[in-house]
């Protein structure tokens, strides 16, 4: 009996030693705001795919905090939410001297759930992720339709959301300025990818500028590819650089 017990306290105090071995570690991302280097790559994009005059006066905002939790020594386990958003300004002539211009606010903000290896018991790993996103546009201004043969310019103000399904994975390093914690940056690069839900963005715009008119848009396939530059490689998806800051505990 005494066996027995003696086996039992030294069951707990595993359990417990494995509880109070723990460590908590809360950062702040700030990679979303220096993403304005992969905005211009998109709008160099966006010009290639519609031929369009992009505007270069845009503004922008990003953000991203997660929180650790490392119950073993090597596994770790992770919840990250992050935003970005910006504003541009975009307009386009087609051969028949037609303009369409519009002022564009896109959004975009994730929730997501990531498991962390941490192969040699150090600084090193490598990360899992899977999770939500969804993109929101507002859209004012005009747009080229067609209407018997006729083309010309019709205002349009529209708000458009799409939600993804993402999936991502990331190579990092963990820098913890303490013996048992404190002061933690974690540099690491990735590529997430983002799976579409729904309609396009492109093909949601050409329905609204058609029920509102009862024209269609020519061809949205110019703007499927605008739209999908965002997606792909900003907003949802594409390369990650991320530089978090935060605390060990």
């Amino acid at each position: 009996m005494a066996k027995k017990g003696f086996i039992i306290l030294i069951l707990a105090v595993f359990v417990a030693g494995g509880v109070f071995a723990q460590k908590h570690t809360v950062t702040v991302d700030v990679g979303p705001t220096i993403i304005g280097l992969g905005i211009s790559a998109a709008f160099k994009a966006l010009e290639n795919s519609v031929d369009a005059d992009v505007g270069i006066d845009s503004s922008g905002f990003g953000i991203g905090a997660q929180y650790e939790l490392q119950p073993f020594e090597k596994l770790s386990f992770a919840a990250r939410f992050a935003y970005l958003g910006f504003g541009f300004g975009f307009s386009e002539t087609d051969d028949r001297g037609v303009t369409a211009k519009a002022d564009i606010d896109m959004s975009s903000f994730s929730i997501e759930a990531h498991a962390r290896y941490y192969p040699f018991t150090g600084t090193f790993f490598v990360d899992g992720m899977g999770g939500y996103g969804s993109l929101k546009t507002d859209l004012s201004g005009e747009i080229i339709v067609v209407e018997r043969g006729n083309r010309y310019a019709e205002s349009i103000s529209e708000s458009l959301s799409r939600g993804y399904v993402k999936l991502g994975a990331k190579l990092g390093w963990r820098f913890v300025f303490g013996s048992s914690g404190g002061f933690t940056f974690e540099p690491s690069v990735g590529y997430y990818y983002g799976i579409g839900l729904g309609d396009t963005l492109g093909s949601q715009l050409a329905d609204a500028v058609s029920d509102a008119t009862g024209n269609m848009i020519e061809d949205i396939s110019g703007l499927d590819s605008a739209f999908g530059v965002f997606e792909d490689f900003l907003f949802i998806g594409g390369p990650r650089v991320s530089l978090a800051f935060g605390w060990r505990f």
